[in-house]
Protein backbone atom coordinates (compact mmCIF):
# COMPACT_ATOMS: atom_id res chain seq x y z
CA UNK A 1 0.00 0.00 0.00
CA UNK A 2 2.91 2.33 0.60
CA UNK A 3 4.61 1.80 -2.78
CA UNK A 4 3.60 5.38 -3.44
CA UNK A 5 5.71 7.35 -0.93
CA UNK A 6 3.09 10.02 -0.30
CA UNK A 7 0.23 7.75 0.65
CA UNK A 8 -0.62 7.90 4.34
CA UNK A 9 -1.84 5.21 6.73
CA UNK A 10 -4.15 6.37 9.52
CA UNK A 11 -5.46 4.39 12.50
CA UNK A 12 -9.20 4.82 12.98
CA UNK A 13 -10.23 5.16 16.61
CA UNK A 14 -11.63 1.96 18.20
CA UNK A 15 -10.95 -0.31 15.22
CA UNK A 16 -9.36 -3.58 16.39
CA UNK A 17 -7.79 -4.29 13.00
CA UNK A 18 -6.97 -2.61 9.71
CA UNK A 19 -6.42 1.04 8.87
CA UNK A 20 -7.42 3.91 6.65
CA UNK A 21 -5.11 4.44 3.66
CA UNK A 22 -5.22 7.89 2.11
CA UNK A 23 -4.22 8.49 -1.51
CA UNK A 24 -1.24 10.65 -2.32
CA UNK A 25 -1.83 14.28 -3.30
CA UNK A 26 -1.23 13.48 -6.97
CA UNK A 27 -3.75 10.61 -6.93
CA UNK A 28 -6.84 12.57 -7.74
CA UNK A 29 -10.01 11.28 -9.39
CA UNK A 30 -10.20 12.01 -13.14
CA UNK A 31 -13.71 13.36 -12.76
CA UNK A 32 -15.06 16.47 -11.09
CA UNK A 33 -16.96 16.73 -7.85
CA UNK A 34 -20.37 16.18 -9.41
CA UNK A 35 -22.98 13.47 -9.55
CA UNK A 36 -24.00 10.61 -7.31
CA UNK A 37 -21.49 9.93 -4.52
CA UNK A 38 -20.79 6.17 -4.27
CA UNK A 39 -18.97 4.21 -1.58
CA UNK A 40 -17.99 0.59 -2.30
CA UNK A 41 -17.83 -2.21 0.28
CA UNK A 42 -15.92 -4.77 -1.78
CA UNK A 43 -13.22 -7.42 -1.82
CA UNK A 44 -12.08 -10.55 -3.69
CA UNK A 45 -12.19 -10.71 -7.50
CA UNK A 46 -15.93 -10.07 -7.64
CA UNK A 47 -15.50 -6.86 -5.68
CA UNK A 48 -12.54 -5.89 -7.87
CA UNK A 49 -14.72 -6.27 -10.96
CA UNK A 50 -17.45 -4.09 -9.42
CA UNK A 51 -14.81 -1.46 -8.61
CA UNK A 52 -13.46 -1.61 -12.17
CA UNK A 53 -16.94 -1.28 -13.67
CA UNK A 54 -17.99 1.65 -11.49
CA UNK A 55 -14.61 3.31 -12.09
CA UNK A 56 -15.06 2.98 -15.86
CA UNK A 57 -18.57 4.42 -15.64
CA UNK A 58 -17.34 7.36 -13.54
CA UNK A 59 -14.61 8.09 -16.10
CA UNK A 60 -17.00 7.88 -19.05
CA UNK A 61 -19.76 9.92 -17.40
CA UNK A 62 -17.88 12.29 -15.12
CA UNK A 63 -20.93 14.44 -14.46
CA UNK A 64 -23.08 11.52 -13.28
CA UNK A 65 -21.05 9.62 -10.68
CA UNK A 66 -18.12 10.07 -8.33
CA UNK A 67 -16.38 7.38 -6.29
CA UNK A 68 -15.62 8.69 -2.81
CA UNK A 69 -14.43 5.71 -0.72
CA UNK A 70 -13.67 1.99 -0.54
CA UNK A 71 -14.23 -0.29 2.43
CA UNK A 72 -12.57 -3.66 1.95
CA UNK A 73 -11.60 -6.85 3.79
CA UNK A 74 -8.25 -7.39 5.48
CA UNK A 75 -8.00 -11.17 4.92
CA UNK A 76 -4.27 -11.49 5.72
CA UNK A 77 -4.92 -10.20 9.24
CA UNK A 78 -5.83 -13.17 11.49
CA UNK A 79 -7.47 -10.81 14.02
CA UNK A 80 -9.96 -9.44 11.49
CA UNK A 81 -13.52 -10.54 12.23
CA UNK A 82 -14.54 -11.21 8.63
CA UNK A 83 -15.36 -14.92 8.55
CA UNK A 84 -11.96 -16.01 7.28
CA UNK A 85 -12.64 -19.70 8.00
CA UNK A 86 -16.05 -19.70 6.31
CA UNK A 87 -15.57 -17.61 3.20
CA UNK A 88 -13.69 -17.88 -0.09
CA UNK A 89 -10.36 -16.96 1.52
CA UNK A 90 -9.99 -20.43 3.03
CA UNK A 91 -9.40 -21.90 -0.44
CA UNK A 92 -6.52 -19.56 -1.28
CA UNK A 93 -2.92 -19.31 -0.13
CA UNK A 94 -1.58 -16.22 1.56
CA UNK A 95 0.29 -14.88 -1.47
CA UNK A 96 -2.80 -14.99 -3.68
CA UNK A 97 -4.96 -13.40 -0.99
CA UNK A 98 -2.42 -10.64 -0.51
CA UNK A 99 -2.15 -10.05 -4.25
CA UNK A 100 -5.90 -9.71 -4.74
CA UNK A 101 -6.55 -7.45 -1.78
CA UNK A 102 -3.54 -5.26 -2.49
CA UNK A 103 -4.84 -4.82 -6.04
CA UNK A 104 -8.32 -3.85 -4.82
CA UNK A 105 -7.04 -1.17 -2.45
CA UNK A 106 -4.37 0.04 -4.88
CA UNK A 107 -6.91 0.52 -7.67
CA UNK A 108 -9.08 2.63 -5.38
CA UNK A 109 -6.14 4.75 -4.21
CA UNK A 110 -5.02 5.42 -7.78
CA UNK A 111 -8.51 6.82 -8.41
CA UNK A 112 -8.11 9.20 -5.47
CA UNK A 113 -10.36 7.10 -3.19
CA UNK A 114 -9.41 6.48 0.45
CA UNK A 115 -9.39 2.77 1.31
CA UNK A 116 -10.46 1.50 4.74
CA UNK A 117 -9.68 -2.07 5.87
CA UNK A 118 -10.91 -2.05 9.46
CA UNK A 119 -13.94 -2.50 11.65
CA UNK A 120 -17.22 -0.84 10.67
CA UNK A 121 -19.45 -1.16 13.77
CA UNK A 122 -17.61 1.59 15.62
CA UNK A 123 -18.05 5.33 16.06
CA UNK A 124 -14.76 6.03 14.30
CA UNK A 125 -15.93 4.41 11.07
CA UNK A 126 -19.39 5.95 11.26
CA UNK A 127 -17.71 9.36 11.44
CA UNK A 128 -15.47 8.47 8.51
CA UNK A 129 -18.44 7.34 6.42
CA UNK A 130 -20.31 10.53 7.31
CA UNK A 131 -17.35 12.55 6.01
CA UNK A 132 -17.58 10.70 2.68
CA UNK A 133 -21.28 11.71 2.39
CA UNK A 134 -22.40 8.72 0.29
CA UNK A 135 -25.60 8.98 -1.72
CA UNK A 136 -25.47 5.21 -2.37
CA UNK A 137 -23.43 2.24 -1.18
CA UNK A 138 -22.68 -0.86 -3.26
CA UNK A 139 -21.43 -4.06 -1.63
CA UNK A 140 -19.88 -7.16 -3.19
CA UNK A 141 -18.05 -9.84 -1.15
CA UNK A 142 -17.72 -7.97 2.12
CA UNK A 143 -17.00 -9.82 5.33
CA UNK A 144 -18.78 -7.81 8.01
CA UNK A 145 -22.48 -7.54 8.78
CA UNK A 146 -23.56 -3.99 7.97
CA UNK A 147 -25.47 -2.29 10.78
CA UNK A 148 -28.59 -0.13 10.65
CA UNK A 149 -26.77 3.19 11.07
CA UNK A 150 -24.89 2.49 7.82
CA UNK A 151 -27.88 0.99 5.99
CA UNK A 152 -30.04 4.03 6.74
CA UNK A 153 -27.44 6.64 5.77
CA UNK A 154 -27.45 6.79 1.94
CA UNK A 155 -30.50 8.53 0.49
CA UNK A 156 -30.47 6.31 -2.62
CA UNK A 157 -29.99 3.00 -0.82
CA UNK A 158 -27.41 0.29 -0.24
CA UNK A 159 -27.22 -2.75 -2.51
CA UNK A 160 -25.38 -6.07 -2.47
CA UNK A 161 -24.32 -8.45 -5.25
CA UNK A 162 -24.59 -12.12 -4.25
CA UNK A 163 -23.75 -15.09 -6.55
CA UNK A 164 -26.72 -17.33 -5.83
CA UNK A 165 -30.45 -17.66 -6.41
CA UNK A 166 -31.73 -15.92 -3.29
CA UNK A 167 -35.23 -15.62 -4.75
CA UNK A 168 -35.59 -19.40 -4.42
CA UNK A 169 -33.85 -19.62 -1.06
CA UNK A 170 -30.51 -20.92 -2.34
CA UNK A 171 -26.98 -20.01 -1.28
CA UNK A 172 -27.38 -17.21 1.23
CA UNK A 173 -24.36 -16.60 3.43
CA UNK A 174 -20.64 -17.20 2.92
CA UNK A 175 -20.75 -20.42 0.86
CA UNK A 176 -22.73 -20.05 -2.39
CA UNK A 177 -20.37 -22.41 -4.25
CA UNK A 178 -20.79 -25.07 -1.58
CA UNK A 179 -24.55 -24.71 -1.98
CA UNK A 180 -24.25 -25.41 -5.71
CA UNK A 181 -22.14 -28.50 -5.05
CA UNK A 182 -24.51 -29.81 -2.36
CA UNK A 183 -27.56 -29.38 -4.62
CA UNK A 184 -25.80 -30.77 -7.74
CA UNK A 185 -26.95 -27.62 -9.52
CA UNK A 186 -26.47 -27.13 -13.25
CA UNK A 187 -26.77 -23.35 -13.29
CA UNK A 188 -26.97 -20.34 -11.00
CA UNK A 189 -27.61 -16.59 -11.10
CA UNK A 190 -26.45 -13.34 -9.56
CA UNK A 191 -28.89 -11.60 -7.25
CA UNK A 192 -28.82 -7.85 -6.63
CA UNK A 193 -30.68 -6.95 -3.45
CA UNK A 194 -31.17 -4.16 -0.99
CA UNK A 195 -29.12 -4.59 2.17
CA UNK A 196 -30.81 -5.19 5.51
CA UNK A 197 -29.35 -6.31 8.82
CA UNK A 198 -30.21 -9.90 7.92
CA UNK A 199 -27.47 -11.56 5.86
CA UNK A 200 -28.50 -11.68 2.17
CA UNK A 201 -32.09 -11.14 3.24
CA UNK A 202 -33.02 -7.77 1.74
CA UNK A 203 -35.62 -7.19 -0.98
CA UNK A 204 -34.45 -8.44 -4.38
CA UNK A 205 -33.91 -5.77 -7.01
CA UNK A 206 -32.68 -7.87 -9.95
CA UNK A 207 -31.68 -11.38 -10.99
CA UNK A 208 -29.21 -12.11 -13.78
CA UNK A 209 -29.83 -14.57 -16.61
CA UNK A 210 -28.70 -18.11 -15.69
CA UNK A 211 -25.03 -19.07 -15.76
CA UNK A 212 -24.00 -22.60 -16.76
CA UNK A 213 -21.79 -24.17 -14.07
CA UNK A 214 -21.14 -27.56 -15.70
CA UNK A 215 -17.90 -28.43 -17.44
CA UNK A 216 -17.54 -29.98 -20.91
CA UNK A 217 -18.30 -33.44 -19.52
CA UNK A 218 -21.51 -32.20 -17.89
CA UNK A 219 -20.00 -32.33 -14.41
CA UNK A 220 -20.17 -29.68 -11.71
CA UNK A 221 -16.60 -28.79 -10.61
CA UNK A 222 -15.94 -29.33 -6.92
CA UNK A 223 -13.35 -26.56 -6.65
CA UNK A 224 -15.21 -23.39 -5.56
CA UNK A 225 -12.54 -21.18 -7.12
CA UNK A 226 -13.18 -22.74 -10.53
CA UNK A 227 -16.89 -22.05 -10.10
CA UNK A 228 -16.26 -18.46 -9.03
CA UNK A 229 -14.09 -17.88 -12.09
CA UNK A 230 -17.08 -18.66 -14.29
CA UNK A 231 -19.42 -16.48 -12.24
CA UNK A 232 -17.31 -13.41 -12.98
CA UNK A 233 -18.78 -13.07 -16.48
CA UNK A 234 -21.78 -10.75 -15.87
CA UNK A 235 -20.59 -8.89 -12.76
CA UNK A 236 -19.32 -5.76 -14.50
CA UNK A 237 -22.48 -5.48 -16.62
CA UNK A 238 -24.71 -5.75 -13.56
CA UNK A 239 -22.68 -3.14 -11.66
CA UNK A 240 -22.86 -0.63 -14.52
CA UNK A 241 -26.60 -1.20 -14.87
CA UNK A 242 -27.16 -0.52 -11.16
CA UNK A 243 -24.97 2.59 -11.14
CA UNK A 244 -26.66 3.99 -14.23
CA UNK A 245 -30.12 3.55 -12.71
CA UNK A 246 -28.99 5.23 -9.49
CA UNK A 247 -27.33 8.08 -11.39
CA UNK A 248 -30.53 8.75 -13.33
CA UNK A 249 -32.54 8.76 -10.11
CA UNK A 250 -30.04 11.20 -8.60
CA UNK A 251 -30.16 13.48 -11.64
CA UNK A 252 -33.96 13.53 -11.41
CA UNK A 253 -33.74 14.49 -7.74
CA UNK A 254 -35.85 11.54 -6.56
CA UNK A 255 -34.18 9.98 -3.50
CA UNK A 256 -35.21 6.50 -2.42
CA UNK A 257 -34.27 2.88 -2.92
CA UNK A 258 -34.48 1.08 -6.24
CA UNK A 259 -37.15 -1.60 -6.11
CA UNK A 260 -36.44 -3.12 -9.52
CA UNK A 261 -33.62 -3.05 -12.03
CA UNK A 262 -33.88 -4.13 -15.68
CA UNK A 263 -30.63 -5.98 -16.41
CA UNK A 264 -31.67 -7.60 -19.68
CA UNK A 265 -30.28 -4.90 -21.99
CA UNK A 266 -27.16 -4.42 -19.85
CA UNK A 267 -25.62 -7.81 -20.69
CA UNK A 268 -24.16 -7.91 -24.23
CA UNK A 269 -24.67 -10.90 -26.49
CA UNK A 270 -21.06 -12.06 -26.24
CA UNK A 271 -21.22 -12.08 -22.44
CA UNK A 272 -24.45 -14.09 -22.57
CA UNK A 273 -22.74 -16.63 -24.82
CA UNK A 274 -19.87 -17.02 -22.35
CA UNK A 275 -22.35 -17.40 -19.50
CA UNK A 276 -23.82 -20.43 -21.28
CA UNK A 277 -20.55 -22.04 -22.34
CA UNK A 278 -19.23 -25.05 -20.39
CA UNK A 279 -17.08 -24.09 -17.45
CA UNK A 280 -13.34 -24.53 -17.92
CA UNK A 281 -11.54 -27.03 -15.73
CA UNK A 282 -8.74 -24.73 -14.60
CA UNK A 283 -8.77 -21.21 -13.22
CA UNK A 284 -6.83 -18.06 -13.85
CA UNK A 285 -4.07 -17.33 -11.36
CA UNK A 286 -2.10 -14.13 -10.94
CA UNK A 287 -4.44 -12.22 -13.23
CA UNK A 288 -7.39 -10.07 -12.27
CA UNK A 289 -10.63 -9.73 -14.23
CA UNK A 290 -10.81 -6.98 -16.83
CA UNK A 291 -13.80 -4.77 -17.42
CA UNK A 292 -14.83 -4.51 -21.07
CA UNK A 293 -15.44 -0.87 -22.06
CA UNK A 294 -17.97 -1.97 -24.69
CA UNK A 295 -20.30 -2.76 -21.78
CA UNK A 296 -20.86 1.00 -21.40
CA UNK A 297 -22.36 1.34 -24.90
CA UNK A 298 -26.07 0.98 -23.89
CA UNK A 299 -25.69 3.80 -21.34
CA UNK A 300 -24.20 6.48 -23.59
Amino acid sequence: MLDHPERRVVTVSESRWGELILPAPDERPPHGAAGLRIVLFASFEFGYMVLEAVRAYAREFSDRVQLVGLVTDDPVNPTAHIGLKKRVWRYMDRDEILGIETAVADRALKEGMPAYTGEIKIVGFHELLASWRPDAIISCVFGQVIDASIINRPAYGIYNFHPSDLAHGFGAGPGPAEDLITRHATSTVWTVHQVTEGVDAGPIVAVSPPINVLDQSGTLPTNPLVLYDKLLEPVGCLAVCLVDALAKRFAAGTPGKLDTLDVETAIPADVRVRMQEPIRADRHINTLPRFEPATLAPFR
